[in-house]
């Protein structure tokens, strides 16, 4: 197979990469061919998101699957140094599908999707679950356009204090206000991770500060202006991993 691999399309799977060959179903077969566009004997890239990373061919292209020749295992990209969670009031659909789509790009490890005290947007458990497989296919995605080696994890929306609850002890606790004096890219270093909470369009309400006071979490501010929830969200992910992850210069 070709040397030079740069350019070759990447296919995220949920599948060992072991032997010759990666049989591939109908849905998959059609993101193969209809997405990527790729025709028999085109060079690409197939990787699990569990540390297995191939070169690949398309051998067989049929309606109903496809069939990968397999090729030389390649290294993954490695990840950010900064173990970074975004802590995110659920916003409406299509913000909360940028907000995932970018802090994948930029090397978030986990998403908490959390219901807040004005929060408008509210799911059942169905649709909760529909939205959860809708992110994660927008990871996947994120993934094979920027090069990531692993989606970040993406955990069900829940109630503010049903997430603090299970959050890590070590990692630093920041919570964004626009009046905090402390900015963000001037908070130390973080020694075990760093955990943002952003609030939906109207803010933290009173209730969840008390939560978030109670939680240990700081406030920091990424200026005077006020900022959509989608653009506080990566502007966060962003001056983050420019301070302390794999951003730097």
């Amino acid at each position: 197979m070709a040397a030079t691999t740069n350019r070759l399309p990447r296919l995220y799977v949920e599948l060992e990469l072991d032997g010759t060959s990666l049989a591939l179903d109908e849905s998959e077969a059609h993101y193969l061919g209809h997405v990527l566009r790729l025709a028999l004997g085109r060079g690409l890239v197939v990787f699990n998101g569990r540390g297995a990373e191939r070169e690949a061919r398309v051998d067989s292209l049929q309606r109903r699957g496809a069939v990968l020749a397999l090729g030389a295992v390649r290294a993954p990209l490695p990840e950010s140094p900064l173990d970074l969670t975004l802590l995110q009031a659920l916003p409406k659909s299509d913000a909360m599908d940028l907000i995932v789509q970018k802090a994948t790009e930029l090397g978030a490890r986990t998403l908490v999707p959390v219901y807040t005290e004005f929060s408008v947007v509210k799911l059942d458990a169905e649709r909760s679950e529909r939205r959860v497989d809708h992110w994660r296919k927008i990871a996947r995605s994120a993934c094979e356009q920027c090069g990531r080696h692993a989606p970040p994890r993406i955990e069900p929306p829940r109630p503010l204090a049903d997430a603090l609850a299970t959050l890590p002890a070590l990692p630093t606790r920041l919570a964004l206000e626009p009046s905090a004096q402390q900015r963000l890219g001037e908070q130390p270093a973080p020694d075990s991770g760093l955990v943002v909470a952003v609030g939906p369009e109207g803010g933290f309400g009173p209730n969840d500060w008390r939560r978030l006071d109670a939680a240990r979490f700081s406030r920091a501010s990424l200026g005077q202006r006020v900022l959509r929830a989608e653009t506080a969200a990566l502007a966060i992910c962003a001056i983050a991993q420019s301070r302390w992850g794999d951003l730097r210069g």
